[in-house]
C-alpha cells in the first residue's frame, strides 16, 4: 500500500491507497466503501499497552508489534471489543 500522513496540530491523518487488488485496503474498500478504515492511537510503550489491554479482555489482533509505516511499531486490536472500530496502537521508535 502506499501512505501518506497529513500533520493536523498534535496530530495526524493517515491516507492510505491499495496497490494490489486482493490487498487489506482493497478488501476494505470492497466490502465498506471508501471512508475511515481505522483508529490510531500513539503510546510511550506499545507492549506495556497491549499487555494491559489483554489483561483487561481486549482480543488482540497483533499480539507482538510489528513495523507499520512511519517507521512506527504498530499493533490492532479487535474491532468486536472495540464497538466496530478497528483500532491501531503505534509506538514511535
Amino acid at each position: 500500500m502506499t501512505t501518506a500522513f497529513l500533520p493536523v496540530g498534535d496530530t495526524e491523518v493517515e491516507l492510505l491507497q491499495s496497490t494490489a487488488p486482493d490487498g487489506p485496503i482493497a478488501g476494505f474498500i470492497e466490502k465498506k466503501g471508501e471512508g475511515v478504515q481505522h483508529v490510531a492511537f500513539l503510546v510511550d510503550n506499545i507492549e506495556e499497552a497491549l499487555k494491559e489491554l489483554e489483561a483487561k479482555g481486549i482480543r488482540l489482533i497483533d499480539k507482538v508489534p510489528r513495523m507499520g509505516a512511519g517507521g512506527k511499531k504498530i499493533a490492532f486490536l479487535h474491532p468486536k471489543d472495540t464497538n466496530g472500530v478497528l483500532v491501531e496502537l503505534c509506538q514511535k521508535i
